[in-house]
């Protein structure tokens, strides 16, 4: 610029000049061609952040479609999914474990800690080969429909037809289905392995799976992992005081554990992003 000013204010070659050299014309300042800064109007992100931001657009927007689903949800009873199990069953479908039952625990009724059943979609119909049969057989013996039977309205009924059934095999889409099912109680066994790898609670604090038929429960309790047995009594205030104060001990760590599959949810694939770098340092060493 500083040349430029003294070639723009140079003074004019004298009169008596001969033969002066033809003065060459500057460009005025506006008309000076300059060059855009290089990176004008182009994102300082780089194409990896650019994809993590989408990436994770993507997630929220299918977290958002669970929880709606998760609203629409309700037990046999009509019931809609406790508050305080709510955001754990929307964290387990997040990461791919269907739920087919859950409860945030109670003092007087079921059991007295929280829990989320995992269990495949699509159960076919018919564990046992001729099990629909055995429904109909009991169900005119109980005077009641086929499906009240399998619903357990009457337990005999239902515990009678099954005693039946159960003789025979299982069906070829049954075990299909159960092998699902294992797959899904090793991934857990590798969530809470994981979960707890430097965690230490006490043990009754501790989740841990009951397995089932063709389902598993993820609680904790301990001890207290069992029905409360109504009997139609009321309980004493000093009953209902004791399963309070233990349940104000489980509840947290469930939550705790709804945490860790929420962050596991999110980074999803960063692991495998990360020993991609490192992989490539490896090799950019032994260059």
């Amino acid at each position: 610029m500083e040349n430029f000013e003294k070639q723009f204010n140079q003074p004019k070659p004298p009169e008596e000049a001969k033969n002066p050299e033809p003065k060459q014309e500057v460009p005025s300042v506006s008309e000076s061609p300059q060059s855009p800064p290089e990176n004008l109007n182009k994102s300082t992100e780089s194409p990896t952040e650019n994809q993590k931001k989408v990436e994770g657009q993507e997630k929220n927007l299918k977290l958002e479609e669970i929880r709606h689903d998760v609203e629409s949800i309700s037990d046999r009873l009509g019931k809609p999914i406790e508050e305080g199990i709510k955001e754990t069953v929307v964290m387990f479908k997040a990461n791919e474990l269907p739920t087919s039952d859950s409860c945030e625990g109670h003092i007087e009724r079921g059991l007295p800690v929280p829990y989320v059943e995992v269990s495949p979609s699509n159960e076919p119909e018919e564990r046992f080969v001729g099990q629909n049969e055995a429904f109909e057989k009991v169900a005119k013996k109980y005077n009641i429909t086929p499906e009240e039977a399998k619903t357990s309205k009457i337990d005999e009924a239902y515990w009678e037809a099954m005693k039946e059934c159960s003789q025979n095999e299982e069906t070829e889409e049954y075990q299909k289905w159960n092998k699902e099912n294992e797959k899904l109680l090793a991934n857990s066994h590798n969530l809470l392995e994981e979960f707890y790898k430097e965690r230490q609670v006490e043990p009754d604090e501790k989740l841990e799976i009951d397995e089932g038929v063709g389902n598993f429960r993820i609680h904790n309790g301990g001890e207290d992992y069992q029905p409360i047995i109504e009997n139609g009594r009321e309980f004493s205030e000093e009953e209902k005081k004791a399963r309070a104060e233990k349940l104000e001990k489980y509840r947290p760590e469930m939550k705790e554990f709804t945490t860790f599959l929420k962050e596991k949810y999110f980074n999803k694939g960063n692991l495998s992003e990360r020993e991609s770098e490192s992989k490539d340092l490896k090799t950019m060493r032994k260059l």
